[in-house]
């Protein structure tokens, strides 16, 4: 009997080893290799397309009323804040209900969730701290201007602020574990929003103005490849306060996303109020201290628990867009659009953020806004991508993984562009084409800039191609003295992970290109040679 008592014991043993085993390799995570990068969830590269709540809506009395908004952008993805002054009304007492709310919902309507921790800083402010931390300055000090005022942000010089912090989000992420660690609704938490100073370049606390005189911490000035033993002016010369400023607030951020990650090990990253559109004045046109491109070297060595770089980019400039996701493609760090306008503009930006490697895309201000023209135009650009995109994500994650995946989006006053693919391939793009028949010789361009076309390679000559307003035809350069030609062309859907044909191109929808209208259209391209 005690024999088979210990038999029982030790295949319980096992068992629950084999479970914590699959528990922790099933847990999302990034990778990244070889400048390449991915968001691991189940194990398998996942694309986010998410919708993002307005900043004052996600209590539990106001979840029931967004579900609709939500859900009309077929996301795959919610991302949603926990707010600390609700999280921790009282020093030491944390309130779950919030998040246990959030965690059901996205449950229930079948989404995965990003928690956006609203702590020490909610655009480049203090506003969401609670009442506790605000009332108590002597205890709890704020960042002082360059004539002693006090602006409104917390000090990172004072051990007081970063213990608070710390102490909540590590509680905030041992209730995720203890609720989703079985789940994984939650895959991924946004350490604060937009940090930065506003009011002043940086801080003039004593504590601050100590640090700032003394050297560059010899562990950084290495990383940047700097001189050792000078101080912040001698290294950085005009630039000094803004880059001491990035240092005390990445070293901050990054000892939060430590503890955090002490109690759960979720992927963590930093958004960021971004220094663009001619914007350049730290701690006035945007939060100072923040990861903008200027001090992004600064802060990727000084915050080594965080695992990406967003961006918060609201523009529908191509060159502006392009430009910032060009800034923020690394080999250390992906593109993630943590926000985007709520604007049919920036819809087709997606395609580019994904054909560069990216994460994941996220639309702001779902929720609650009037139903408008410009809103119902904005629903129908952005919900048409993702359900596209979501569609064939395991194969568009792991092609942006590889660095495979090729896209193009269309520029005012450019409605041609050459894509080049592989195996002596190319693709010729033309934006304002007719649906059939011989294009003009000067094509028009579409109305509004609206057409894109992404090509995700599923083998030797073969692609998935999606796309809108755009037409497609494939070329080959003769290099090896080979022509080119299509072999078939299938239009369907992937069902249960398996391609389903529901008909074949040929004739009339071929012979003028592959031509892409405002509907969605799934075409599996073989391609061959002679």
């Amino acid at each position: 009997m005690r024999r088979l008592l210990f038999l029982v014991a030790m295949l319980w043993l096992a068992v629950a080893a084999s479970s914590a085993a699959r528990a922790a390799t099933s847990l999302p995570r990034v990778v990244h290799e070889q400048g390449r990068h991915a968001l691991l969830v189940d194990g398998r590269p996942y694309t986010v397309l998410a919708a993002q709540l307005h900043n004052s809506s996600a209590w539990p009395a106001m979840l029931p009323g967004v579900w609709n908004d939500v859900l009309a952008l077929h996301p795959n993805t919610l991302e949603a804040p926990v707010y600390w002054e609700q999280f921790e009304p009282a020093r030491g007492r944390f309130d779950t209900r919030h998040v246990d709310a959030l965690v059901e919902g996205a449950r229930e309507h079948g989404l995965r969730l990003v928690i956006l921790w609203f702590g020490s800083w909610k655009n480049g402010q203090m506003h969401y701290v609670p009442e506790w931390i605000k009332s108590d300055p002597a205890r709890y000090p704020r960042v002082l201007d360059e004539h002693g005022q006090p602006v409104d942000d917390l000090s990172t010089h004072a051990t007081s602020n970063l213990e608070a912090d710390k102490a909540a989000f590590a509680a905030l992420m041992a209730h995720i574990e203890r609720i989703d660690g079985d789940r994984h609704t939650v895959i991924m938490v946004q350490v604060e929003n937009e940090p930065g100073t506003i009011g002043t370049v940086r801080d003039h606390s004593p504590a601050a103005e100590e640090a700032f005189l003394g050297n560059v911490p010899s562990d950084l000035a290495k990383a940047l490849g700097k001189p050792a033993g000078k101080t912040w002016t001698d290294v950085f010369g005009a630039d000094a306060d803004e880059q001491f400023n990035a240092y005390g607030i990445a070293r901050y951020i990054d000892q939060v996303a430590a503890a955090g990650k002490a109690a759960y090990p979720l992927p963590m990253y930093v958004n960021t109020w971004l220094r663009y559109k001619g914007k350049h004045l730290p701690g006035n046109d945007y939060p100072s201290g923040g990861a903008t491109w200027n001090v992004l070297d600064l802060w990727r060595a000084s915050a080594p628990h965080i695992d990406l770089i967003g961006t918060d980019l609201y523009s529908t400039d191509y060159n502006e867009f392009t430009k910032v996701v060009g800034q923020y493609t690394r080999a250390d760090n992906p593109p993630w659009i943590s926000e985007t306008g709520y604007d049919a503009g920036n819809a087709p930006y997606l395609f580019h953020v994904l054909a560069n490697g990216g994460v994941g895309f996220s639309v702001f201000g779902v929720d609650n806004d009037p139903d408008t023209p410009e809103r119902r135009k904005a629903t129908q650009a952005h919900a048409r991508n993702f359900a596209l995109v979501d569609s064939i994500n395991e194969q568009v994650a792991a092609a942006a993984y590889r660095g495979t995946l090729r896209a193009s989006v269309e520029q005012r006053g450019q409605p041609k562009r050459t894509i080049e693919l592989d195996n002596h391939w190319h693709a010729d793009v033309s934006y304002g084409a007719p649906r059939w028949g011989d294009a003009p010789a000067e094509l028009p361009g579409t109305p509004d800039a609206t057409g894109h076309v992404l090509f995700v390679p599923l083998g030797a000559d073969e692609y998935l191609v999606a796309g809108f307003d755009a037409r497609v035809e494939f070329g080959r350069d003769h290099a090896d003295g080979r022509r080119g030609q299509l072999l078939r062309v299938e239009e369907g859907s992937y069902v249960e992970g398996r391609w389903k044909s529901i008909r074949w191109w040929n004739g009339d929808e071929t012979d003028y290109g592959l031509n892409f209208t405002d509907k969605p259209v799934l075409l599996k391209v073989r391609l061959g040679s002679y």
